[in-house]
């Protein structure tokens, strides 16, 4: 995506990287999180307070969750939550969600330009899902789940308390299985690339 980017500007704020400049004729402000659901959540409010986007989109890569999803396989998620919070205390705590729900203006952009896409439940946690146990027990919790990745809730979560609105698509890396590494290994960059390659189209068609 950056190097579609022109008139470029950077700014470092706390050790994070923020890009800033054209795509497609849309001014755009890009950022690579990081993993983990912490650095999602800073890098979701850094650049809602100094950028004040009017939505936020958020693309990566993730492990299936379920068997109609394959590898290469584009996710867009129509709502996010945490595998790795008890769902009592993300319904009686701030902010009171279990669910956050993407914002469906942006989701049916993404899908029109990602053709042949899932749309479903992702869920995130911090751990990299490399066992068939792990994946069956996480399937029994959430059996809607399509996709398991690190990150897509935080950023739910964040644009949910700051009332913008956000997108997350994924494509799948690995299968979140007793292979996931050697299989993240071999598609990772063909991943990224092609959801990339959908935000890109996205943006173009934003007005």
């Amino acid at each position: 995506i950056l190097k579609k980017m022109t008139d470029t500007e950077v700014s470092v704020i706390a050790g994070m990287t923020f890009t800033r400049g054209t795509i497609e004729g849309k001014t755009a402000v890009l950022a690579t999180c990081g993993v983990s659901k912490v650095n999602a959540a800073l890098f979701t409010q850094i650049m809602i307070d100094h950028f004040r986007p009017d939505c936020i989109l958020f693309t990566g890569v993730a492990g299936s969750m379920d068997p109609s999803v394959r590898q290469m396989d584009l996710v867009v998620a129509d709502r996010l939550t945490f595998h790795d919070v008890n769902p009592h205390q993300l319904e009686f705590c701030f902010p009171n969600q279990v669910w956050f729900r993407s914002d469906e203006e942006l989701t049916d952009l993404i899908r029109r330009n990602a053709r042949g896409s899932k749309s479903g439940a992702i869920i995130t946690g911090d751990q990299f899902i490399t066992s068939r146990d792990q994946k069956r027990q996480l399937k029994k919790r959430f059996p809607e789940a399509l996709a398991v990745e690190m990150e897509g809730c935080a950023v739910a979560q964040t644009c949910y308390v700051n009332q913008v609105p956000f997108a997350v698509i994924r494509c799948i890396s690995d299968l979140a299985d007793n292979k996931a590494e050697d299989s993240y290994d071999a598609f990772e960059k063909k991943a990224a690339e092609k959801s990339a390659g959908v935000i890109l189209k996205t943006i173009g068609c934003m007005k």
